[in-house]
């Protein structure tokens, strides 16, 4: 049986937290629906398990989260990662709350903080900083740079406005003493009726610290978070690492397809096309809004398909991306929630039809919704993890459907600084179709 299992509420997020075990060498499957969850349990296997929930009010988000909580814990799985979104969206508190109920936890520990992606906590208040300017020996004006800084939420605050459990907040000053004091801290707390414990963290020292306490906790303590926090937490549980052999691709372009509005994925896109020779074809939304979406599917399908014949050199890179990633500002921002899903389903059939061409080497999916439904247009079950390319931003295998062994990477629309999805490209590009042995240190 597995050891251990994560719980999350979209699909980038279950590939960029299961990647963090991969990391070690030990096999990790992303399911894509979580009805399908049973036929996964009998595998020696770390689940990342998609429950698609971020969408959902929260009464449905409860019943879901508990019910494959219940399937998990029946099964054997006796750990569970609840993964958070990096910016608190959805139901983390109802979320966290059903997995505690379905295993009578006593404990939760939540570590939400990211550093490499920007992703900090200080005095329960979680704060998120743009990687545009990370690195960036041009940038000389700090105010410009201070303005990248936003303030989400204060995550103590919002678990307790969803959890029946006391909510309450261990500080830095505290993790920075190690992992005794926070032991310590924690066990205090207990005692005075905190269940759960949300714990600050600024660096990976930070996080490394809140994990080395977990170690010493009991196993049925629930534990939350980011992918940040996930990467520490093989070591601490002293779990193997092995090696694996990647098989060899086949030929064809790297489709990246982004579906995401988010303006980093954006400057993303525009450095790639700016350092190298790609193509991008801009998906009309106000097409498929209106009612067009066969056309325009077909449009698009065409373009690039015209694009391939008339190329030189038939491996370069082909982006597809909303033309509303091109377009938003903050004075008309568009209404993503209301048609998101329409086009999302319009993105995956649009890939459906390039992967039955057989013209699509290595997919690249940048934006949690979208990933999902090009997933669902190829019938593909899930996703057998490799690597972590970059911090956050993991690739694999798809099993099973139309594009069975097809290479993909996924990415949360807000991941990454302005050069990742080019480094993405130049690394798939220098690795995808040989064959190689990758030697998993266990580092995180």
């Amino acid at each position: 049986m597995g050891y251990i299992s994560i719980i999350a509420d979209d699909l980038t997020g279950a590939s960029d937290t299961g990647i963090q075990f991969r990391k070690y060498g030990l096999k990790t499957k992303v399911i894509v629906d979580p009805d399908i969850l049973e036929q996964f349990l009998d595998n020696d296997e770390v689940l990342a398990i998609n429950s698609n929930t971020r969408p959902l009010k929260s009464e449905k988000a409860y019943k879901r989260v508990y019910d494959i909580s219940c399937k998990l814990k029946k099964a054997g799985f006796s750990r569970i990662y609840k993964k958070v979104d990096s910016t608190f969206r959805g139901n983390p508190g109802i979320e966290l709350e059903a997995v505690m109920d379905a295993y009578d936890a006593k404990l939760a520990i939540v570590a939400p903080s990211f550093p490499d992606n920007g992703r900090c906590m200080i005095d329960g208040y979680l704060k998120v900083t743009s990687l545009l300017f990370n690195n960036n020996k041009n940038v000389k004006n700090n105010s410009l740079a201070d303005e990248m800084e936003q303030e989400l939420c204060h995550v103590p605050t919002l678990l307790q406005s969803n959890m029946r459990r006391k909510v309450t907040n261990i500080n830095l000053k505290t993790v920075r003493k190690g992992s005794s004091a926070i032991l310590d801290t924690v066990e205090k707390l207990y005692e005075e009726g905190y269940q759960v414990l949300t714990i600050d963290a600024v660096t990976k020292d930070d996080l490394n610290n809140i994990a080395l306490a977990c170690k010493l906790l009991p196993e049925a303590t629930v534990l939350a978070g980011a992918a940040g926090f996930a990467a520490y937490l093989p070591k601490v549980m002293e779990l193997s690492y092995n090696k694996l052999v990647k098989l060899p691709s086949k030929d064809g372009i790297i489709l990246v397809v982004a579906g995401t509005c988010n303006p980093t994925t954006r400057w993303q896109i525009e450095e790639v096309l700016k350092n190298i020779n790609a193509n991008l074809v801009k998906i009309d939304t106000d097409k498929i809004i209106s009612g067009m979406a066969r056309e325009e599917v077909q449009n698009v399908v065409q373009k690039i398909q015209k694009h391939i014949k008339t190329e030189k050199i038939k491996t370069n890179p082909m982006i597809v991306a909303v033309d509303t990633l091109f377009k938003l500002t903050k004075e008309n921002e568009f209404p993503i929630n209301k048609w998101g899903k329409t086009i999302a389903s319009a993105i995956g059939e649009i890939v459906g039809m390039l992967v039955e061409d057989n013209i699509v080497q290595c997919l690249v999916i940048t934006g949690g919704d979208t990933a999902l439904h090009v997933l669902n247009a190829l019938k593909a079950r899930g996703i057998d993890l490799e690597e972590e390319i970059l911090a956050g931003i993991p690739s694999g295998r798809l099993f099973e459907g139309k594009a069975h062994d097809i290479p993909i990477v996924t990415k949360a629309g807000g991941f990454g600084s302005p050069m990742a999805l080019l480094e993405v490209i130049e690394h798939l590009q220098n690795n995808i179709g040989a064959e190689r042995i990758l030697d998993f240190s266990g580092e995180a």
